[in-house]
């Protein structure tokens, strides 16, 4: 996408219990695009940018929703406003074909992994869905 095509974030309400799994996938989406930079050199104006961008509103949402969990207690029905692009969408649903590639039917046939280990994955699928979910609203009643 070139930086004419750049849309602006559309905040998004996120309930709180899902902030672990947006900012988690949001700091892998950071380390899934690191090693561009070990290249960027050769990258032309309009690459930069782009790989730029996918830091920035990465960067933005950490921002929003705070870089490390907040102490227990608090405001857990209120949700927070998220700022989200339609790039770091994309990115994320990257993170959410990834977790779903810890197929259940398959892991305990194939490793030393359980049903059980797979279930702070699942919790981060689902939250990526409902995210997706409230996205798509966001983007309808525009």
């Amino acid at each position: 996408m070139s930086d004419s095509q750049r849309t602006s974030a559309l905040t998004v309400l996120i309930d709180r219990h899902d902030l672990d799994a947006v900012r988690e996938q949001s700091l892998l989406t950071l380390e899934a695009n690191h090693h561009y930079f070990e290249e960027v050199e050769a990258f032309g104006g309009e690459a930069r940018q782009a790989l730029a961008r996918i830091y920035r509103e990465a960067f933005d949402v950490l921002d929003a929703i705070g870089w490390d969990a907040p102490a227990e207690g608090g405001a857990e029905d209120e949700p927070v406003p998220v700022p989200l692009t339609p790039g770091h969408v994309e990115q994320l649903r990257a993170r959410r074909f990834e977790l779903g590639h810890a197929n259940i039917d398959r892991v305990e046939h194939t490793s030393d992994w359980t049903i059980a280990d797979l279930e702070p994955n699942r919790q981060q699928a689902w939250a990526l869905d409902r995210l997706f979910g409230a996205w798509a609203a966001r983007v309808a009643a525009r």
